[in-house]
């Protein structure tokens, strides 16, 4: 941390609501934790933020598509500091975004739209230098160093495949059911089936395990 008493905190997010509820998650996590109130940076854009990357910041918390360049490269940039701590908070969960971020050397994947709860574990986490990613994002991770035999090993059925297939494509229920000539519950018990057999909770999680089986 730096000499000064208060950290100092980086946020960057090129939408004011958003840069807002950082701030407020922030402020609350860090004094709570006995920190005291953060001194708190604020940017909206990527070239905004180039000018001061020559400036020392203990945290920073980073949107990943601005207007005018890719967050993974602000990470990239501010990791050169061996001591920040950073992450990238961001509605995109898909691969490409991702595996880049992690790349670039980002301590913690966030996702905006968590519960206010959570997003405030992710950041406790964060302040105590522990990596910090969402149930969803650590899976997709996880998947990369699967062998071939354990993708195999799939726990669905044919017919729950399909459904997923569909699912992660963002079809709705009523609409799978209308695809495969099913009833909306024979969909909804498979939903349900596909929910406790790959121990995801919600649609974000089923498209990204349609992903990973190639199945979209």
């Amino acid at each position: 941390m730096t000499d000064s008493t208060a950290p100092r905190v980086l946020i960057v997010d090129d939408l004011g609501p958003a840069r807002r509820l950082m701030v407020d998650a922030v402020t609350t996590v860090f004094t709570k934790n006995g920190m005291g109130a953060p001194i708190i940076v604020e940017t909206s854009s990527f070239t905004e933020t180039t000018v001061l990357l020559n400036q020392t910041f203990d945290f920073a918390f980073v949107d990943l598509h601005l207007p005018d360049g890719q967050g993974w490269d602000l990470i990239r940039s501010l990791k050169r500091n061996a001591d920040i701590i950073v992450a990238a908070v961001t509605v995109m969960d898909d691969r490409r975004s991702v595996e880049a971020t992690l790349a670039a050397g980002a301590d913690g994947y966030l996702i905006k739209d968590a519960e206010p709860e959570l997003l405030h574990f992710r950041i406790e986490r964060l302040i105590a230098r522990e990596p910090s990613l969402s149930p969803a994002i650590a899976r997709m991770v996880l998947s990369r160093f699967r062998s071939s035999e354990q993708l195999a090993d799939d726990p669905l059925t044919e017919r729950e495949r399909e459904v997923l297939s569909l699912v992660g494509r963002g079809l709705r229920a009523r609409e799978v059911a209308e695809q495969l000539q099913i009833s909306s519950h024979t969909v909804r018990d498979h939903l349900k089936s596909i929910y406790r057999k790959l121990d995801v909770s919600s649609r974000a999680e089923v498209a990204i395990e349609a992903q990973k089986r190639n199945l979209t």
